[in-house]
Formats: structure tokens, sequence, C-alpha cells
């Protein structure tokens, strides 16, 4: 998320192609080689007991927008807390820290469920 926090007008970029041109320019880019990595984890982790049974598009979905929405929004954060700058290493890592936690819990399977390798 380091990388997001040094270009915070990337995710912007993104949500105007979507909703202007309608995802044009996106296929121009191989959005297969952003998010196959990632669906791909998400189907080992599900198929070897891991993680809970989910639909792993749709949780790479949720995944990317707790990830990314903290950049999203972070020029309309700053007008509540202007005393924080929510880009500084220290914001980002504890954003990094927190998305963590809240995405692993919930796509982790129950403590008491043996996961296998």
């Amino acid at each position: 998320m380091a990388y997001e926090a040094t270009y915070p007008h990337r995710q912007m970029l993104w949500f105007q192609e979507a909703i202007q041109n309608k995802g044009l320019y996106f296929k121009q880019v191989n959005p297969g080689s952003l998010y196959e990595p990632l669906l791909k984890v998400l189907e080992r982790g599900i198929k070897q007991g891991c993680f809970r049974p989910l639909d792993p598009f749709l949780t790479l979905t949720h995944l990317i927008s707790v990830c990314i929405f903290y950049f999203v929004v972070q020029e309309n954060w700053k007008h509540l807390t202007p005393d924080i700058d929510r880009l500084s290493p220290e914001m980002v890592e504890k954003h990094t820290e927190g998305a963590i936690a809240l995405i692993l819990g919930g796509v982790k399977q129950t403590p008491s469920t043996q996961c296998s390798n």
C-alpha cells in the first residue's frame, strides 16, 4: 500500500475510468495480470481449507476495496482530521495492518478448522 500512498490519485483515475468510459481503457492494460494472482491465492486457500468457502471474485472485490478506498477518500478525511497526515508512512502502515487484520478475519476458517498445506 506504500505504492498507493506515493500515487494517491491513481485510484481516482481507475474510478473515473470505470464510471466515465465503462472500462474501455481498463481492458487495454491486461486486467487479468492484475487480478489473476490474487484470485489464485483465494482459490487455493479455499481448496486447502485455510479460507472459508467464498466466492473468490466477490471476495477479491471486497479485498481491493478495503485496501484502496483509504487512498480514494484521503482528500475528504483530511478535512475531518486536519492534524493527521493519512499518507505518512506511519499512517499507511497502520492502515495496512488494519486492512490485513480485517481481511484475514473475514476469510480465514474458524480456529478449530485445520488448514491443510
